[in-house]
């Protein structure tokens, strides 16, 4: 075998366990998130108190403050985003991203925690895997 044809075959080897990790990583996650949407099945409304702004290097945060029975409770989650395509005319020039749910303090969001252990929760409309 070449020379040429062993350094592609070893960059080829490097892309797809590159690829197949990260596809394994996203799996787990999806999963993860579906089976606590199964579980975290009691619902009430949670107010933002506060928000950790992403950049490049991190994405946006929100920590949600509610209550359940008289106890208050936060949970913290990164906020997911749907895209948008901007189009000029027929032509798809950039894509805007929007949150799945409110991130400015005092938003009010909707919170799913489980029913025996409400300090469990989620936030219930922040579904997806794009983050910031």
């Amino acid at each position: 075998m070449s020379d040429g044809v062993m350094i592609l075959l070893v960059f080829a080897l490097i892309a797809l366990l590159g690829g197949g990790t990260t596809a394994l990583v996203l799996l787990i996650a999806r999963r993860a998130r579906a089976r606590k949407e199964r579980a975290y099945t009691a619902e009430t409304v949670g107010t933002v108190v506060r928000v950790r702004p992403g950049g490049v290097d991190r994405p946006t945060v929100v920590y949600v403050r509610y209550e359940v029975d008289g106890v208050s409770y936060e949970c913290h989650e990164t906020v997911k985003f749907s895209s948008e395509l901007i189009r000029l005319g027929p032509v798809p020039i950039g894509q805007r991203k929007r949150g799945k749910i409110a991130s400015r303090e005092g938003s009010r969001v909707r919170v799913a925690y489980l029913p025996g252990d409400p300090s469990r929760a989620i936030l219930a409309d922040n579904t997806g895997l794009m983050s910031e």
